[in-house]
Parts: C-alpha cells; sequence; structure tokens
C-alpha cells in the first residue's frame, strides 16, 4: 500500500493490518444482515440522535417539509412532527428555558441549555474540532463566557448608527440574545449559526 493511502486506512480504522481489516469488514456485514428492514430498506427509528435533530431542525427551518425529511431519514412523517415537539421539551430541568443549537453549516456543534433564573448554562460538544466549538476548550463555561458568546455572535453596541441598525433587524434595542434570535448569530467570517430553541409552554 502506498504510505498516503496506509494513513488514511489508520485514520478510518485503527489498523492497517489486512487480517484485522477483513474481520471489521466481516463484523459490519454481519450488523447489516441482522438489521430490521422494510420495504423502503430502511429500518423503523423511534428516535433521532441529537445531532441528526439538530440538522433536521435546520432543514425545517430552511424550508424543508415533512414528506423529504420522513425519506432522508428513513421515517415517518408522524414521527417526524414528534421528533419537532421533542425539540421543545429539551430539558427535564424546568429552569431550562432556552436551548441554542450551535451549529456549523447544518452540523451541530455543542448544545446549550439556559437557566435565566440561576444564572447557569449546560453546555455538551459534539465536536472534537476545537475552533467549531462555542467555548473551545472550556468545558464549563461561566455565565459570563455566556454573555461574551452572544456579543461575539451579533454586531458590535459600538457600531456606528446602532438606531438604524437595530431597527432594521426588528429589535427595539441593544440585547444581543434578542439580536441572535432575529440573525442566527450568522457571521460573515464563518459558516456557524445558532438554533434558538424556547421550551414550549406545558
Amino acid at each position: 500500500m502506498k504510505e498516503d493511502f496506509k494513513t488514511q486506512i489508520f485514520d478510518i480504522f485503527g489498523t492497517v493490518d489486512l487480517e484485522q481489516l477483513r474481520a471489521i469488514a466481516q463484523k459490519v456485514q454481519l450488523i447489516e444482515s441482522e438489521k430490521p428492514h422494510n420495504e423502503r430498506g430502511a429500518g423503523r427509528k423511534n428516535s433521532l440522535t441529537p445531532q441528526q435533530l439538530a440538522e433536521m431542525l435546520a432543514l425545517h427551518q430552511q424550508g424543508m417539509g415533512a414528506t423529504e425529511l420522513a425519506k432522508k431519514y428513513g421515517i415517518s412523517r408522524q414521527t417526524i412532527y414528534k421528533q419537532l415537539e421533542r425539540a421543545q421539551n429539551f430539558s427535564n430541568d424546568p429552569n431550562t428555558m432556552l436551548r441554542l443549537n450551535y451549529m456549523n453549516r447544518n452540523d451541530l456543534c455543542t448544545t446549550i441549555d439556559v437557566d435565566f433564573k440561576h444564572e447557569k448554562i449546560k453546555i455538551k460538544n459534539y465536536t472534537d474540532k476545537i475552533p467549531l466549538r462555542a467555548f473551545g476548550m472550556v468545558e464549563n463555561p461561566t455565565w459570563e463566557d455566556f454573555q461574551w458568546f452572544l456579543k461575539d455572535r451579533c454586531f458590535p453596541e459600538t457600531r456606528a448608527h446602532l438606531k438604524w441598525v437595530l431597527s432594521d433587524v426588528g429589535v427595539p434595542f441593544y440585547d444581543p440574545l434578542m439580536i441572535i434570535e432575529k440573525t442566527k448569530g450568522k457571521m460573515a467570517e464563518d459558516q456557524q449559526w445558532i438554533e434558538v430553541i424556547h421550551r414550549k409552554a406545558s
């Protein structure tokens, strides 16, 4: 094998030994053969992973309908509606009233659950790429870190003609979270943005 090709194989499978690679291939074939399947060739899925759910919400926000989503994920339209409903009930903590999904294109990078009452946040990272995480290498960000993050994803308060800019965005005064709800935290220099999900009223 060429050296660069061997490196790619090792990165994917963790080995370049032919016997070990054959064993891995046999295991994959066995797993695939034991999967239940229907006429469409897709197994029934009762729920989506957080990454899939965030992607589905992103696609739904971009205009993809339930029928298209059902085909993409191999589940029924009824299940799609249930999963969209599930996204609004994201935490067992009644004080968590908001979730921010920090996305890179349609890929989930970090979830941020927000407790305004106690000024606390809880995060979970879904990527090993530090620059794509909401708080980089910080695993337990503070409320101050969260405030900085929000400000970093919108235009500065010192921007010229601020009142006109706020009016164009549709917010009455400078509040980073309110601005992000309108702009989705999109910046010209990267492909990252924020899904803002409010807890559904019970």
